[in-house]
Order: structure tokens, then C-alpha cells, then sequence
């Protein structure tokens, strides 16, 4: 079986206006994730977002990131392009770039015992490169497209891609 997890397509980082909004747009990626989404529900593999929630004493609140996609508000929905197909969806909730830490997620794929986990959203220079790294010492055969991610910071996409497949032993598109 195969997993997708989507990470932190949500209002605060993919729509302009917020703190930590990404200075490119995210429609290419929203495309490729309903596609991926559609191919892993077809296949009966799992879907799985994984979106920031935050509070005030959050350990990443202040020091180094301004307070983001505080539990609650519209910044942390997910967006709308994709609301509805997660909702038919497994959604946890992080409070810090663990995608793992007291999310729920280890138990879930304990259970599901995937063959691989595909790894989508944003951003690739901060949290998708966590989720990788700890996808990967759990064992998990890791697949990242460069269609299903984009970085805070425009010019080091590559450059994380590169440390995913030579660094962490990703699969990368």
C-alpha cells in the first residue's frame, strides 16, 4: 500500500497576506496534489494531510518563525482547492516541523504498513525536509516529486530536492 501525505497546504502558507505566505503561487502544486490524491484513492492507498496548528507556546512561536496558522483560524484551514478531498481525507494536526510529534501520524503508519510514502506540500526547505528525514529513519521508502513541493524561499528547491536523494536516500522526480 501506498501513502501520500500532504503537508501544510493550508491558508497561512499557500495564499498571500500572512505571515509566512510563499512568495510563489501554489496552484501548479494544488493541481498535482488532486492528481495524486485521485491515482492514491484508485490504487486504495491512504491520503494523509498533516497541517500546522499552533498556539502561543508552541516552541517554534518567536523564535525563529512569527506566529502562523494559529489553531483556530482561517490561516490554519486548508485551503479550499483541496478542502473537500481532505475532508474524505485523514487529517492530524502539528504543533512543531514534526510531522511525527504527537500528531498520530506513527501510529497510522504502523498500521498501514506502506510500501511507500509519497511526500507533498510545503514547505521543502522546512517541514517537508523534516518529514522526509523522519520518514526515513523510521525505515519508509520516501518519494518526492518536484511537481508536489515548493520551498519558503525560492532559490533553495533544488538544492533540498539534491539533499532528499544524496543525503536522506529519497526517490526524487
Amino acid at each position: 500500500m501506498k501513502v501520500l501525505i500532504i503537508i501544510d497546504m493550508l491558508n497561512g502558507f499557500c495564499r498571500k497576506g500572512y505571515p509566512l505566505s510563499l512568495p510563489l503561487s501554489t496552484a501548479e502544486i494544488e493541481k498535482y496534489i488532486k492528481v495524486r490524491i485521485a491515482e492514491t484513492n484508485k490504487q486504495r492507498g491512504k491520503v494523509i494531510f498533516v497541517c500546522d496548528s499552533h498556539s502561543m507556546t508552541d516552541p517554534e512561536i518567536g523564535n525563529p518563525y512569527p506566529p502562523h496558522c494559529m489553531q483556530g483560524t482561517i490561516e490554519s484551514e486548508i485551503i479550499d482547492e483541496l478542502k473537500s478531498l481532505a475532508n474524505q481525507s485523514i487529517i492530524l494536526t502539528k504543533r512543531t516541523l514534526s510531522i511525527f510529534l504527537n500528531t498520530g501520524l506513527e501510529g497510522k503508519l504502523n498500521e498501514f504498513k506502506p510500501t511507500e510514502v509519497e511526500l507533498t506540500g510545503v514547505c521543502t526547505d522546512i517541514c517537508d525536509l523534516f518529514a522526509v528525514y523522519e520518514l526515513r529513519i523510521r525505515g519508509y521508502n520516501v518519494f518526492v516529486s518536484q511537481k508536489g513541493v515548493l520551498p519558503l524561499d525560492p532559490n533553495k528547491q533544488k538544492e533540498y530536492l539534491d539533499y532528499f536523494k544524496n543525503r536522506l536516500g529519497a526517490k526524487i522526480e
